[in-house]
Parts: C-alpha cells; structure tokens; sequence
C-alpha cells in the first residue's frame, strides 16, 4: 500500500473512530442549528487538552424530559463540593425551608439573692448562625444572654459553664480529610456547639516602617487561642503570608513576607474543639456583661457518665436562641460553599429524626429522600458532606436526579435561587461575565486537588430549561482550563434559539 493511499486510509479510520464516539455521546439530534449545539459541546468536551482525564458529563431538557448529551454520566466521580448538592437539598427536603436550629440555656441549680447556685448548661443542634454575617456581631446572642440572666436576678453563677453537643456524636472532622489543610477556615471543625464558624478572622496589618510591629486583629478577642506573628519585614516585593497550627493546639502562627506599608490583609485560621471555643468565649462574655462566674468552661465530655441535657427533666430553661430559617443558612451554604455548614447538614437531618446527629445515619435518611428521585440506596459513595474528601463518590446522572426531583418540587424557587449564579454571586460571581450565560446559570461548584465539578440549571436564548453536571477527575490542568470547557459549553447552550 503506498504511503499516500494509507494516510488516506488512516485518515477516514480517525474519522469514522471520531464519529462514532461523537454518536455515543449526542443523545440527541433535530435542526441543524441544534446538531451543530451538540457538535460545539462534544468537541468541548473532547478537548485533547483534558484527553489524561475523565470527563463525565450530563445535560438534559427539563421541559421536554430529552437527554441532549452524556459522556460517562452512570461513571463514579469524586465530586468536590458538589456534593453539598445532595447534602442540602436532603435537609431542606425533610426539615424544610422554615426549620431553625435551637440553642437552650439550662440549669438545675437554684437563685438565691443575685446568685445561681449550680452550673449553667448550654446545648444546642449545630447552630452555625453565631457568627456576624448573621448579627451584629458573633457574641450578640452570648450578650442577650447575659441581659436575660441579669434580668432574672443572676449576677453570679458559682458552678461550670458546661457545653452540651451530644446532640451529634463526637466526630469532628470529615473521614478522609488531608491533615495538611486543618488549620485553614474551609476545614473547620464541626458539632453540635458552633460559634464564629469555628475559626477566627485575623486582620493583618502591615507596619509603616521596616522596624515598625506587624499588627494581629481578631474578630473575636478571648484567650481562647493564641495568635502570633513570625514575619520578616521587607522595603520591596510582595506579601507572602504562612499560617500553622499545630494539631490540639490552639496556638495561632502567622509568619511569611511583609512589605512595609502594604495593604491589610486577612486569614483566618481554625481552632480546636468547637464546644470548648463556645463555652470559654460564653464564659467570657458573661463576666464582661456583670456575671461573675466562679466556675469554668467545661466540655460536658470531660464529664463522666454525662446525660444529654434535653433527656434529663431536672433541668429548667433559663434563655434560648432560634435561628435564621434554613432556606436563609442553605443559601450562605452554597453561595460561599462552606463547608462546616454542608457537614452540619447530614448531622442535624439525622438528629431531627433519630435524636443522634451523625454522617452514617444521615446518609441512611438521605437514600430514603432520593428514592422519591429515582435513586437506587447504595449507588453512590456519601462519607463527609461537604465533599472535602476524595472518599465521596457520585455520578452526574445522580446529581442531574437530584437537581430534577428539587427543580419539580415546591422548594424549587427556593433551591434554584441558593446556588450561585453566573457573574453575580458565590463562586461563580466572576465566571461567564459579558458572555450569554452571565446571570443565567445557578449551579453549584467544586474543587479540589485535580477535581472540579459544576451542576445546576440554565436556560436557552428561547427560554427551554436544562439541568446539567460536569464533573472531570483526575486532571492536571488549571481551574481557569476547566473553566474553558463548561463555561464555553454553558454558553452555547445559552447562545441556542
């Protein structure tokens, strides 16, 4: 055979080989302007950039029911932060969108002339809302307190401030969690007891002169942690700024590369055992509010043979705090994909029903909801909520069910609107700007180490609603090269009359 009849050869075998990987995954065909759509999209998706990786994609009309394309979409993926998807929509499902956490203040001991003889016991459900994006500041319900006790005729307590959170077992990070990113906000910790999100928000002002001191600024001054500086001070250059703490440790370093004179900047590490930050920080502000307490800030683990306050009808109620409504915390949940709360999420839903908030009987919970949508209990992997760990696996087509069963619920306005939407808010406030997707994609994004993810809803330039999921795994690429190929596909869909 000569070399020219078998490059012609080898040239129709690619083309026959494309077309026919082309025709696996377009599951749909009409006018020429929608095979062209569905072209665009399969040659995006090909793109021999990502051809190291797998790519599993589904998107489908909601209108006419029809699946326009799928590339790996029944394949397990790690899904990052989409898995806040089946995390919240499971909540507002069973909770529903006007539930609020509950924090109580309880005692049994006894007043007599200005003082509480006894300790004061605080539990709640995993109320993440004492932080100030919620209130004035993250103490105002602490405050509140104080003024209710006083009001009460409390102005001392001579026993313990005790920490309830028996309400969720005692797991307080995520299974598969990589130790190496602890001690920065988006791994906080978790339970029953929350309070500023479970980290600190350090404002790091720069000095004015190379011997001039760095200035630490926390949003919540206590003793519960410490925060120190380790910097060098440089004329010219650029801030280069290291956070460490060490595990157990409530120890604070921030060190690195200042340059003189440069802007403030922040970070904002985590703290360690959540209900022991809570109660030492109550303990705190009920001393600076006129209420002397003689006792100490005591985790109700360190007690033994500990009885959940709810379950143990001696004690009285002494004050209480009801949150923000869900739909409100499932909004900053996957608006700012944070992921304390989607940990909160599973636990809470299982201690609504069981009385015991923890991830295996979540999950449980959740396979019961997502039958309703068509998903068989025990075909995807769910061990943290959040989707921090590589250990979570699920398929497009199951975030696609889940999106669809939500989308035709009566929680759909609510749900549509807490995700994030193109080049207006969240993660996806500067993506699709200036393009025909920009404010109208409401999806939920993903990310971690060689994983990105992206699923929600768009419509068409002629107004048809479509639901979708991109999930790519095991790339090596940039977040903005995954960027290229869903947002340039969700603008095609957008561009599409």
């Amino acid at each position: 055979m000569s070399m020219k009849r078998l490059s012609t050869f080898l040239f129709i075998a690619i083309l026959i080989i494309s077309c026919a990987s082309t025709s696996q995954s377009i599951k749909k065909t009409g006018s020429s302007d929608f095979n062209r759509l569905m072209v665009g999209i399969d040659a995006l998706v090909q793109d021999e950039a990502f051809a190291h990786a797998h790519w599993g994609v589904m998107i489908k009309s909601l209108d006419s029911d029809d699946v326009w394309y799928a590339q790996n979409e029944d394949r397990l993926f790690m899904p990052a932060s989409n898995n806040k998807i089946a995390s919240t929509a499971a909540a507002l499902k069973v909770l529903g969108p006007d539930f609020q956490f509950e924090t109580h203040v309880l005692t049994k001991g006894k007043i007599r002339a200005s003082v509480l003889y006894g300790d004061l016991v605080v539990w709640s459900n995993g109320d993440p809302t004492m932080y100030d994006r919620y209130m004035k500041d993250s103490k105002a319900v602490f405050k509140a307190w104080a003024d209710t006790l006083k009001a009460q005729g409390i102005y001392r307590i001579t026993g313990n401030i005790i920490g309830d959170d028996n309400a969720f077992d005692d797991v307080h990070i995520g299974e598969g969690w990589a130790w190496d990113y602890q001690q920065v906000w988006y791994a906080a910790q978790f339970g029953a007891l929350q309070f500023n999100e479970n980290y600190v928000d350090v404002k790091i002002v720069p000095p004015t002169t190379l011997d001039g001191d760095v200035k630490l600024i926390p949003n919540i001054e206590t003793s519960y942690f410490t925060l120190k500086d380790d910097f060098e001070i440089v004329e010219k250059g650029y801030n280069r700024i290291t956070l460490d703490r060490d595990f157990y440790s409530n120890e604070i370093v921030l060190g690195g590369q200042l340059v003189v004179g440069s802007d403030t900047t922040e970070r904002t590490p985590t703290i360690d055992n959540p209900t022991k930050f809570y109660v030492h920080v109550l303990k705190e502000t009920l001393e600076g509010n006129g209420i002397v307490v003689n006792g100490d800030p005591i985790d109700c683990d360190e007690i033994e043979n500990w009885v959940h306050a709810p379950i143990d009808e001696d004690y009285r109620e002494l004050a209480n705090y009801y949150s923000v409504p869900l739909s409100e915390v499932a909004t900053r949940l996957m608006k700012r994909s944070q992921n304390m709360y989607a940990e909160t999420m599973p636990r809470v839903l299982s201690w609504h029903e069981t009385g015991l908030g923890s991830i295996e009987a979540g999950r449980e919970i959740m396979d019961s909801v997502y039958t309703e949508f068509g998903i068989e209990p025990g075909s995807w992997a769910y061990v943290d909520g959040s989707g921090l760990t590589r250990y979570d696996y699920i398929s497009p087509q199951i975030l696609v069910k889940i999106l669809e069963g939500m989308y035709r619920s009566d929680l759909k306005d609510i749900w549509v609107e807490a995700l994030p939407i193109s080049g207006v808010d969240g993660t996806l406030k500067r993506r699709m700007l200036g393009t025909a997707a920009e404010k109208k994609v409401h999806a939920k994004t993903g990310t971690i180490s060689n994983v990105r993810g992206l699923s929600g809803y768009t419509t068409t330039a002629a107004g048809e609603n479509i639901v979708f999921s991109f999930l790519v795994n095991g790339h090596l690429l940039s977040s903005k090269e995954t960027e290229r190929i869903t947002d340039s596909i969700l603008e095609l869909i957008c561009e599409y009359k």
